[in-house]
């Protein structure tokens, strides 16, 4: 973890007291550190650095374990191969591969302060944003996919086993050339439902296809909402809506419901533009709506084996305040 990222956490336990943590380094290398621990001087709690990587989850977060366990969970060589085609299929010049991140980076215009992208995974969208940003933060909950994240900002190439059927891989490699800046680009494993950063902290945030993945979806973007300037920002919303009951109530739903006393729209995105209009409570100023649409992306699990996925997102941008 770098020196300019344990600077700006706080403890994910104390919220929404925002405490910093302190940092107690036993091995670094230039402004990384290798080993060592961050500990709240409110709660006691420690939080450990281990190969470079921070790990500030919350002690309460049972989801978390579960959505990382098992053959399909996102600790999974199996996850881990899918979501490294998806996120940079487009440089192995892959036919099949889509231009979703393009689509997504090209929505932020250059803007002086830090991005936070949460859910970031394997790490493609924040290498984008550290064009037109001072800083990138990336959060996940899967450790091994910040490990790998981590691994390209140090590298600066990739070399992965991409699955083809069972245990037969094929394996690719790539040294990066574009304009992306490593150095001012981090990764650690945090909760999206207790972000251990301070409060108006980030001059944009993106989220994207993690909404009906948490079990609090509300209290998703309320996080957001905390960390995300009160003007002159932007957030960056895309979701394919694919409630499940497996990782959240139904009555947690934002959309997707024929509940008659829902306050929520039928229909996810609908959900989503009256919050960013300020109903509900949840963003705080309002978000005005910039850009909209569909943006195609796909998983590759398999040879065989594909996840073809419309995520609808919303950019949403605060002004300068005139008042």
């Amino acid at each position: 973890m770098k020196h300019w990222v344990a600077k700006k956490l706080i403890c994910p336990d104390c919220l929404p007291e925002e405490i910093p943590l302190e940092l107690f380094s036993r091995q670094e290398a230039s402004d990384d550190i290798i080993e060592g621990e961050l500990k709240c001087p409110a709660c006691g709690r420690g939080y450990p650095i281990r190969n470079r990587i921070a790990r500030v989850r919350p002690q309460k977060a049972p989801w978390i374990q579960s959505a990382n366990s098992g053959k399909n969970g996102y600790n999974a060589p199996l996850m881990l191969s899918a979501y490294l085609w998806s996120h940079f299929g487009d440089l192995l010049e892959d036919a099949r591969a889509t231009d979703a991140y393009r689509i997504w980076s090209n929505s932020f215009q250059p803007t002086r302060g830090d991005a936070l992208d949460i859910g970031c995974a394997v790490g493609r969208l924040c290498l984008e944003l550290s064009k037109n940003h001072d800083r990138v933060i990336g959060v996940d909950t899967s450790a091994a996919f910040i490990a790998k994240a981590k691994e390209i900002i140090c590298r600066r190439e990739l070399d992965f086993d991409l699955i083809v059927e069972g245990h037969l891989t094929q394996k690719h490699h790539l040294k990066f050339k574009k304009g992306w800046h490593f150095d001012n680009v981090d990764f650690i494993v945090a909760d999206a439902l207790s972000l251990p950063f301070r409060r108006h902290d980030f001059a944009s945030v993106a989220a994207i296809n993690i909404l009906e993945k948490v079990p609090e979806p509300l209290r998703h973007l309320a996080e957001v909402n905390r960390v995300l300037r009160p003007e002159q920002s932007m957030f960056l919303f895309s979701d394919p809506f694919s409630w499940d009951e497996a990782f959240s109530a139904p009555e947690r739903w934002l959309g997707g419901g024929n509940n008659g006393s829902s306050p929520y729209s039928k229909r996810g995105i609908d959900t989503m533009r009256r919050l960013f209009a300020g109903e509900f409570g949840v963003f705080d100023p309002p978000l005005e709506i910039a850009s909209q649409g569909d943006v195609f992306w796909k998983i590759r699990k398999t040879e065989n084996l594909w996840e073809h996925i419309t995520s609808q997102f919303l950019l949403g941008c605060r002004r300068i305040n005139s008042g």
